[in-house]
C-alpha cells in the first residue's frame, strides 16, 4: 500500500504532465469560489449596514393611540398612567415606559459648544422634544445623569445614535460646521436653547427662557427625529407654562422574550390601542430582501461550483482513459486499487484547493475595488458603510472548502474507473 507522500507525489506528477488542463479546471473552480465568497460577503456587509440603519430591538413593542378608537368600550384609546399600568401588567411584559411630547416650543439659534464652524446667519431650529422614562435609556447613560435637573442646571438629553451619522454626512457640510472626529465622545456637549420660543410667527409663548441642553448619551431607543429629555422635565415645563396634563404619545413595552412580542402586540390592540410597527416592519422587509437576494446569488455560485465539478470529472475521466497503461503498471508494481483511487481523488482535491484559494483572493480583490469605487459612484449619504463587504474567517474557509469538496465529488467517478483497471488485461 502506497504512503500518503507517494500518493501526493504521483498526483502532482500527473497534474504537471497536463498543466494546461489542470489550469483550466482550477480556473473554473476559482470562478465558483470567487462568486461564492463575494456574494456571501456582500450579503453580510449589506445586512450589517441595514442593521445600522434600522437598529430595531426584537423585544420592544411600540404602543400608540389608535386613530379610530372604541376606548370607552374596550378601555383603551387614551394612553395615561392607568393604561401604562395595564400594559405593564400584561403577561410577557417586563416593563413599560411612557413617552410624552413637549407641548412648549423650544428653538436653537447658535451651535453647540465645541462643534465650531459658522452658524448660518438668522437660522433658528425648532427642536422636537419628547420626555422619556429614564429607565428606557439607563443602559446608555451614566447612573443619575438623566434626571430632571435643579434650577439653573442644564437639561440632560439623549439623542439617537444614528443622528451622529446624519450630522456628519448632511448637516455639517450644509451648515459649514466641523465634522466629528472618529471616536470622539459627544457626552457633555451643551446647546443653548430658548424655551417658549417658536420659529413659527405667533406661536411663541408669552415667557421665553434661556436654557441649555446637555448631551447625556446616545441610544438606539430614542426616535431619530426628536431630542429625548427626562419625563419629569416635560411634566415640569408643562406645569410652568400652564399646559396641563396631556396623554402620552407612545408607550414602549419591553417583552420578557422576543417570542412574547406577537402576544403583547395583540393584547395591546385588544385594549383599543394601535402598535407602531413602521421601523420594525421596514427592518424586517429589508432583512428579508437581503436574505433572499443573497440566497439567490449563493445558489448561483453553488451552481457554478457544480459546473466546475462536472468539468473536473470530464477532464479526469479523459485523463484516466489516457493513462490506463500507466495505472496498470502502478498496480503491477504493487499499488492496490484503493491507492489508484486515492491518486485520482488527490488530483481533484489539489485542483479544487488551488481554485478555492485563488477564488478567495480574487473575491477580496474585487471587494476592495468595489469599496474604492463606492465613494465616487455613490453620494456621501448617511449610513453609507465604509465597506459593503464582510469577510469573517469562516467565509474564507468556506470559499476554499466548497470548491475542494466539489472537485473531490467530481473526481469520484474517474477514481472508481481508475481503480477498476485490470493490469493483466491492459498489459497483455
Amino acid at each position: 500500500m502506497a504512503g500518503a507522500r507517494g500518493i501526493l507525489w504521483l498526483a502532482g506528477a500527473a497534474l504537471r504532465a497536463d498543466r494546461r488542463g489542470a489550469a483550466v479546471n482550477a480556473a473554473a473552480a476559482c470562478v465558483g469560489a470567487a462568486a461564492l465568497v463575494l456574494f456571501l460577503a456582500l450579503g453580510l456587509g449589506v445586512g450589517a449596514a441595514a442593521r445600522r440603519l434600522f437598529p430595531a430591538d426584537a423585544r420592544l413593542v411600540e404602543v400608540v393611540p389608535a386613530r379610530v378608537s372604541l376606548g370607552g368600550v374596550l378601555g383603551g384609546g387614551r394612553l395615561d398612567d392607568d393604561a401604562v399600568g395595564r400594559l405593564r401588567a400584561l403577561p410577557g411584559a417586563a416593563a413599560a415606559w411612557p413617552r410624552l411630547p413637549l407641548g412648549v416650543p423650544v428653538s436653537a439659534s447658535e451651535p453647540a459648544g465645541g462643534l465650531g464652524g459658522r452658524w448660518p446667519s438668522g437660522l433658528a431650529l425648532q427642536l422636537p422634544i419628547v420626555g422619556v422614562d429614564p429607565a428606557l435609556v439607563e443602559e446608555d447613560v451614566a447612573p443619575g445623569a438623566f434626571a430632571d435637573p435643579p434650577p439653573g442646571a442644564p437639561i440632560p438629553t439623549v439623542l439617537a445614535r444614528r443622528l451622529v451619522e446624519v450630522y456628519d454626512r448632511t448637516l455639517a457640510p450644509a451648515w459649514n460646521l466641523r465634522r466629528l472626529p472618529p471616536g470622539v465622545s459627544l457626552v457633555g456637549v451643551e446647546l443653548p436653547v430658548r424655551v417658549g420660543h417658536s420659529v413659527v410667527a405667533g406661536a411663541s409663548e408669552a415667557r421665553v427662557e434661556p436654557e441649555r441642553l446637555r448631551l447625556a448619551g446616545l441610544s438606539d431607543r430614542v426616535p431619530l427625529y426628536a431630542v429625548a429629555v427626562p419625563l419629569e422635565t416635560v411634566r415640569r415645563l408643562h406645569r410652568e407654562y400652564g399646559k396641563g396634563d396631556a396623554a402620552y404619545g407612545q408607550v414602549t413595552v419591553l417583552a420578557a422574550r422576543p417570542e412574547d412580542v406577537p402576544a403583547l402586540a395583540a393584547a395591546a390592540r385588544r385594549m383599543g390601542f394601535a402598535v407602531d410597527e413602521g421601523e420594525r416592519a421596514t427592518a424586517e422587509r429589508v432583512a428579508l430582501i437581503v436574505k433572499v437576494t443573497t440566497g439567490a446569488l449563493v445558489l448561483l455560485a453553488v451552481a457554478m461550483c457544480a459546473l466546475a465539478a462536472l468539468a473536473i470529472a470530464q477532464a479526469l475521466s479523459a485523463s484516466v482513459r489516457g493513462r490506463v497503461r500507466e495505472l496498470a503498471v502502478l498496480q503491477a508494481l504493487g499499488a492496490a486499487p484503493a491507492d489508484v483511487r486515492r491518486i485520482v481523488l488527490a488530483e481533484g482535491a489539489a485542483i479544487g484547493l488551488a481554485g478555492g484559494l485563488a477564488g478567495a483572493l480574487v473575491a477580496r480583490g474585487l471587494a476592495a475595488l468595489g469599496d474604492a469605487a463606492g465613494p465616487r459612484l455613490l453620494a456621501d449619504l448617511p449610513f453609507r458603510p465604509e465597506s459593503f463587504f464582510l469577510f469573517p474567517p469562516w467565509l474564507l474557509a468556506l470559499g476554499v472548502a466548497v470548491p475542494a469538496l466539489a472537485a473531490i465529488a467530481g473526481a469520484l467517478g474517474p477514481a472508481a474507473a481508475a481503480a477498476r483497471v485490470d493490469p493483466a488485461r491492459t498489459l497483455s
